[in-house]
């Protein structure tokens, strides 16, 4: 199951900011497995795989004290890294050509959130591996997802 969490220290840049991250298993189930596939599509800078706004994107949702991550990404991008759209029937409510690939919930303060930037870092690691350790390697590169482009 993937998880989510918002946490500092991912941003070497700003390690005192929090970021939305979301830690995915690649051996796991199908949605997870995607997500960690695209950091082959992906281009690479400033330590970090960067996936184009127009090729898939994160949507939060903020309820109370509840947020919820889901990654929508569409049927070309993921075609490129073997996956197969049509395993994903769920479609984005903002553009319906793009594929719900993965969801994921977690329980934040507000306020903390309210400081995040409008991206989310997704890092690659087996369940044995603690969420709050995965991105303190040098090692660990995060696939960063922005939000939605505006039309």
């Amino acid at each position: 199951m993937a998880r989510l969490l918002v946490r500092s220290g991912v941003n070497p840049d700003e390690p005192d900011m929090p970021v939305v991250t979301l830690v995915v298993d690649p051996d796991g189930p199908p949605g997870e497995d995607a997500v960690a596939r695209l950091g082959d599509y992906c281009y690479e800078g400033d330590g970090a795989f960067h996936l184009l706004p127009t090729d898939g994107w994160v949507e939060h949702v903020l309820d109370g004290d509840c947020l919820e991550v889901a990654v929508a990404v569409y049927p070309f991008a993921l075609g490129q890294v073997g996956v197969d759209a049509s395993s994903f029937p769920d479609r984005s409510a903002v553009d319906p050509e793009a594929a719900m690939v993965l969801r994921a919930e977690c329980a934040v303060d507000p306020d903390r959130y309210a400081l995040t930037p409008p991206l989310t870092a997704v890092f690659t690691a087996g369940p044995d591996r603690a969420p709050g350790d995965v991105g303190t390697d040098a090692d660990d590169w995060p696939i960063v997802f922005g939000l939605r482009p505006e039309r």
